[in-house]
């Protein structure tokens, strides 16, 4: 008997930046960001601190170029966490950066998706007894 997807049609996306199909209902995706900063944002990242920097300038002189660095760490951040939000299967939970980082993480954001997609709420000591 062969496996199927949960779903057998998904949602083409337009200038997808990753195909792939996920490892644990073999549902096809699609990632339209990359978590790595691209060219466009390092003129982002440029443009945004010189206003900022020209706009402090009257306060903190020529110091003000040290905006870069913070505004270069929200591009960042702002850029991961996108890529995170996508990278998570919507039709089984299964997230392939936790699993990365920690294969029980990952095993309890299944459970719990299925549960709440369910309407059934884990008991704290459930969680705790499959963690160990």
């Amino acid at each position: 008997m062969k496996n199927k997807p949960l779903v057998d049609r998904v949602y083409k996306y337009k200038n997808k930046d990753r195909n792939f199909f996920c490892p644990l209902c073999r549902t096809e995706r699609n990632v339209t960001t990359s978590p790595r900063l691209t060219k466009k944002n390092i003129v982002q990242i440029t443009l945004t601190s010189i206003m900022i920097a020209a706009a402090l300038y009257p306060l903190v002189g020529v110091n003000g170029g040290v905006v870069f660095f913070a505004v270069w760490g929200f591009f960042e951040l702002a850029i991961r966490s996108d890529y995170k939000k996508q990278i998570a299967c919507p039709h089984c939970g299964f997230d392939a950066t936790s699993y990365k980082r920690d294969v029980r993480v990952a095993r309890q954001q299944v459970a719990d998706f299925w549960a709440q997609k369910q309407g059934v709420t884990p008991s704290v000591s459930e969680a705790s007894a499959k963690r160990t």
